[in-house]
């Protein structure tokens, strides 16, 4: 930016020369004695220092600042505190009424007392009922399996007796020893005893299942008496309700004072109720446009001045740029004509007269030089060769004579340049305007031209 801006005041300055030239024909471009430059402004060198800086403006802030919220809705009862009262991390900044609150967290911790009894009796009654069912099942005590094998075994003797009844009764008949009559009454008991032998295996199969299915649903109701027992939902209701309790109690968050007090006796307590913040370590909040802010980084020290303190500056260091750009309500990039990045700058000085809220005026300090000779902006040129030239001006046999002097640039700032080479010492005059002069012109000095 600055070498464009060199190059405009080149060409305004070479304008007016061209002017002069054209309407009063008392120069020539042509270097030699035979010129001569009138009212030279120029520049006595000393050392000094030199500031690249960018001028900001900015607010001021509070390094650490806390906004005290609520979200209970019992209304307020007392307030302990005012606007510039100072506090400490936990002091109490208002009570909520909470004489509801307190009766609800009675009901629900007698209600979490009474559950968590029956949950246990229930727990160990079916515990125990598992566990008998588990040990009958596996031991060979369950009393419908003992049964079913019973009738199995009972209807098994039958079965066979019957049987060798019907056989025997079957070769009686064959040998005319008995009736047909009592040879089928035998046969008839024998068919019976099959069926019922079958109907007692078919049983005792169905109790099996039944059993296993009894000593599942044991487990299960097991399973969920443990749930039930753990179950913490009466517990964390009573755990909220305890914490809106603590919370019905506001402290303050941080040290600080007391900036804003918008809590009201007998108003609900829910919003915005307090604003502490810390008034003795402040920052300034200020914008920084988008072609300065590739050049601000933390770090960076600052010069702070405002109305509060008069002449006084102060010092102060960048800790922070955005890595964006001022976004809109919408979340959005802002992408209007004015991008802007917000910078923060904390104060190092204590104890200024500067509060929260003020206004103030800054200076960011890109690059700083000490002890260096600095010449205005446009006393430097560029010759034929592309080298960075000033012009001296020398005292020849009681005339001022100017002479074309190659020089090293440094830093430079809105106003002047950092110049340095062989040829540069304290006291050496330098004209002000490298295009008003040439190489030995007779110079004719600026009266009143005071040391820089």
């Amino acid at each position: 930016m600055k070498k464009i801006f060199k190059f405009k005041k080149s060409i305004v300055a070479g304008t007016i020369i061209i002017a002069i030239v054209s309407l009063l024909g008392i120069r020539s471009f042509l270097p030699g004695r035979n010129s001569s430059a009138d009212n030279v402004p120029y520049t006595t060198l000393s050392k000094t220092d030199l500031v690249n800086s960018i001028s900001v403006s900015g607010n001021i802030k509070s390094q650490n600042s806390q906004n005290v919220y609520s979200t209970l809705n019992y209304p307020v009862k007392e307030l302990f505190v005012s606007v510039g009262d100072q506090v400490v991390a936990g002091d109490l900044l208002a009570k909520l009424d909470s004489a509801s609150l307190e009766l609800d967290i009675a009901q629900q911790r007698s209600n979490l007392n009474n559950s968590e009894k029956n949950s246990a009796i229930d727990l160990q009654n079916k515990k125990n009922i598992y566990q008998d069912a588990k040990n009958q099942f596996e031991n060979g005590f369950n009393s419908e399996l003992i049964s079913a094998g019973n009738n199995v075994k009972t209807t098994e003797i039958d079965l066979q007796t019957k049987k060798r009844d019907y056989e025997n009764n079957k070769l009686l008949f064959e040998s005319g020893a008995i009736s047909e009559q009592e040879s089928n009454q035998s046969k008839t008991n024998y068919t019976l005893a099959v069926a019922s032998h079958d109907k007692a295996v078919a049983s005792l199969k169905a109790t099996k299942v039944k059993v296993a299915q009894d000593l599942k649903t044991a487990e299960a109701n097991l399973k969920n008496a443990e749930a039930n027992y753990a179950n913490d939902s009466q517990r964390i209701a009573l755990q909220k309700l305890e914490k809106n309790l603590a919370d019905s109690d506001i402290k303050s968050p941080i040290d600080g004072t007391v900036t804003a007090v918008y809590a009201v006796v007998g108003s609900p307590g829910n919003g915005l109720l307090f604003v502490i913040e810390d008034t003795e370590n402040l920052i300034v909040t200020t914008y920084v446009k988008e072609y300065d802010a590739a050049k601000v980084n933390p770090g960076q020290m600052v010069t702070i001045k405002s109305d509060a303190t008069g002449d006084a500056v102060l010092n102060g260091k960048v800790i922070k740029i955005s890595p964006a750009s001022l976004k809109n309500a919408a979340g959005e990039t802002n992408i209007s004509s004015t991008v802007e990045f917000e910078t923060e700058v904390v104060i190092l000085d204590p104890k200024t007269e500067l509060k929260i809220g003020m206004n103030a005026r800054l200076n960011i300090i890109l690059e700083k030089k000490t002890d260096v000779y600095a010449v205005p902006f446009d006393a430097v040129t560029v010759n034929d060769k592309g080298q960075n030239v000033v012009y001296i001006i020398t005292d020849e046999n009681g005339k001022q004579i100017t002479k074309e002097l190659v020089v090293k640039t440094g830093i430079e700032t809105d106003l002047y340049t950092e110049i340095s080479g062989v040829g540069l010492s304290a006291g050496v005059l330098i004209a002000n305007n490298a295009s008003s002069v040439a190489s030995d012109d007779i110079a004719k000095l600026k009266p009143m031209e005071k040391k820089r």
